[in-house]
């Protein structure tokens, strides 16, 4: 009743920010060509749509999916923290091979282009309402923000209408839930489960044996045996902060408590960026120390952002002497490399190469190469990666920057940058990437012959059924790929993340669906306990996932006890007793 009620009044109070016909306030951009027509629609709650055709080639570029698309200005006022109800319908007539696609984007009508919301949608060929609430992030005044729908992917003609977008003030809570964000897969009997199911078994399990012999080496039946896993050998992690980790306030003890439970891998989320290096670089080291004396692995992120905006601010000031900017950067990776080295098993010596290339235009695409070599000769024994957003993301569409990102590695590998792993950031919204493509995609890369990491997954929706099954089949998808080693959260608390709606615990530490969902997987569906007693050749088998146990042998009325790793290729353990 609370709910209802709380609906009620909040639909009450809504106020429309569109003009009375908000289709002819929309303005089309596109760098190639591109059409947008007005055109009568029956059979739906609108009489008339958008039908927007995109062109086969949008730019030389990639990340342009805003290079082909449809913008109104907003003419009204809006205050930081309301809540608006955007509403759509939206179906296509032409798609490409996988599929049509829209991006919703509320922003900034300036740079930086600070975004209140960017949510796609895979658009199919039969009408789907979406209505998408989201909280706006600044002030704005008249004709300082816009309502975009971003189109440029590939060729296909998609129809719009049905639009409206109500303020519905300030509120403690989103005033309507998140509908029309869905994906193919998600439903319970889809066939790629089966298939991811076996190549788990195949490749992430192992047989566990356990041989107990007397004094004499003679077999002994009947003993007792219990595993206990301790630890997968495969990196399930997430992103730190050094505050939250070395922190004094009850919410650090719950912060690091959390962080202990549900995972085993870390990445510290700006302390070793280049800025945050600079500034304290003690803060991260301590931060490592913690770490490492828990046993828990490390990734360094990041040596090199190669876009000012994520650079110390004075090497803007180098921009014109490409000598004393390579200098400044090759001292900043041997310093950073050096100080870390033993400390992470890690490190994104690159980040975001494709869409960042200041420094690549003052020195040149090949210093890249020398990045890497410069951090290997610092460090012998570290992982070396380059990091990419945007490759799984959005459906997977993004094809282009796919290419691009496989071409660059390519290149790379046959200049001899000793690059030894693959990068593969997940920032998703509500348009998520199907299961089946997302599988496709890590095969393309796979063939590059080097381990693969999911290093920064999140999902940013109001709408935590879908976040949930998402982190579900997302996890289960990459983890059923024998090339990948790692998936990492992108952060796991509301009060220390980028994108707080993503985070898997709220404010309040209260546990979120796709908490349920991580820890259901990692801590139940893929974890191994096992009882029994040995054959009458003294042997007990169970197929396990690879990882860290804890073996007892019960004989005798003594209890014996080992550690065991179990990989792919271990031999069985053998308790000897007295």
């Amino acid at each position: 009743m609370f709910w209802l009620a709380f609906l009620t009044a909040s639909l009450a109070a809504q106020t429309s920010i569109f003009p009375s016909d908000p289709l002819s306030s929309f303005r089309l951009t596109c760098t190639a060509g591109g059409a947008m027509v007005r055109v009568p629609v029956d059979g739906q709650p609108f009489l008339e749509a958008l039908r927007i055709t995109t062109p086969g080639t949008i730019s030389t570029g990639t990340d342009r999916e805003w290079s082909c698309r449809i913008r109104h200005t907003l003419a009204v006022s809006l205050k930081q923290n309301d809540w608006l109800v955007a509403v759509f319908h939206v179906r296509s007539l032409e798609a490409g091979p996988e599929g049509a696609a829209a991006k919703l984007s509320f922003e900034r009508n300036s740079p930086d282009y600070r975004k209140s919301v960017s949510a796609g949608n895979l658009v199919t060929s039969t009408w789907r309402r979406v209505q998408v609430p989201f909280r706006v992030v600044e002030d704005y005044r008249p004709g300082e923000a816009m309502i975009d729908f971003w189109v440029g992917y590939d060729p296909q003609v998609i129809e719009i209408g049905g639009l409206q977008i109500d303020n519905h003030g300030p509120s403690p809570a989103p005033p309507v839930p998140t509908l029309g964000f869905t994906y193919i897969g998600r439903e319970a009997d889809a066939p790629w489960r089966a298939e991811a199911a076996a190549r788990i078994d195949e490749h992430r399990k192992s047989s566990l044996v356990v041989r107990v012999v007397d004094a004499a080496g003679k077999p002994v039946p009947e003993a007792g045996v219990q595993v206990r896993m301790q630890r997968h050998a495969f990196g399930f992690g997430t992103a730190v902060t050094a505050a939250g980790l070395l922190g004094t306030t009850r919410d650090d003890e719950i912060y690091r408590a959390r962080f202990l439970e549900l995972f085993n891998k870390a990445v510290l989320e700006n302390d070793l960026k280049w800025p945050g290096w600079q500034a304290n670089p003690q803060r991260a080291l301590d931060a490592l120390a913690w770490l490492r004396a828990r046993d828990i692995p490390a990734r360094g992120h990041n040596m090199v952002w190669p876009n000012w905006q994520y650079l110390p601010a004075d090497l803007r000031t180098l921009a014109t002497d490409a000598g004393a900017l390579r200098a400044r950067i090759d001292q900043h990776i041997l310093d950073v490399g050096s100080r870390t080295r033993g400390q992470v098993v890690d490190w994104d010596v690159v980040n975001e190469p494709i869409p960042n290339r200041v420094l690549q235009e003052v020195l040149g695409d090949d210093e890249l190469v020398r990045w890497f070599q410069l951090a290997r000769s610092v460090d012998p024994d570290v992982r070396l990666f380059i990091n990419e957003y945007d490759i799984e993301t959005g459906g997977g569409l993004n094809r282009r920057k796919q290419d691009q990102f496989y071409a660059l590695i390519e290149d790379l590998l046959a200049k001899g940058a000793p690059v030894t792993g693959i990068g593969i950031q997940g920032h998703f919204g509500s348009n998520v990437t199907t299961p089946p493509r997302v599988y496709e995609i890590l095969d393309r890369f796979a063939r590059l012959n080097l381990p693969i990491q999911i290093t920064e997954f999140d999902i940013t929706t109001l709408d935590e059924q879908l976040q949930a099954d998402y982190t579900r089949d997302y996890l289960t998808i990459c983890f059923s790929h024998p090339a990948l080693n790692s998936f990492l959260m992108w952060g796991f608390w509301e009060g220390r993340h980028w994108r707080p709606e993503a985070a898997l615990f709220r404010r309040d530490w209260s546990e979120k669906p796709n908490a349920g969902a991580w820890r259901d997987l990692i801590y139940r569906e893929w974890w191994t306990n096992a009882d029994g007693v040995t054959s009458e050749e003294g042997a007990f088998e169970v197929r396990g996932f690879l990882g860290d146990y804890e073996v007892t042998v019960e004989a005798g009325g003594r209890q014996f006890q080992q550690n065991y790793r179990l990989e792919k290729d271990s031999a069985p353990l053998v308790f000897t007793l007295p």
